[in-house]
């Protein structure tokens, strides 16, 4: 897995579908600024299988993207493919006020 992030996104049957793949931190940050430009659905569907470690700086960054999307494009956002650690930091966080988590 790379440490540095790189996002893929696809549209089909109306949702969006982006994966992150490596690290979310302070070096994911153009990445994650870019990634409301790509939304043109109702819903995101988030996977974050092979995402790896998301640190303090990671979290305010998907944080200010998810609001983006939420209040500019609309957008209803489901995160997938979580870790439980990941599950925990997005509970503590707040990240799930936004997003809501799909088993």
């Amino acid at each position: 897995m790379s440490s540095s992030l790189e996002i893929s996104a696809r549209c089909a049957d109306s949702t969006d579908y982006i994966e992150l793949r490596g690290n979310i931190d302070a070096s994911a940050e153009q990445q994650l600024q870019r990634l409301p430009e790509m939304v043109r659905s109702q819903v995101v569907r988030f996977d974050f299988s092979r995402a790896g470690r998301i640190n303090s700086m990671g979290i305010a960054l998907l944080l200010r993207c998810f609001k983006h999307i939420r209040e500019e494009k609309k957008a209803e956002i489901r995160l997938r493919e979580l870790n439980p650690t990941n599950t925990i930091l997005f509970k503590m966080t707040g990240v799930f006020m936004l997003a809501s988590h799909e088993k």
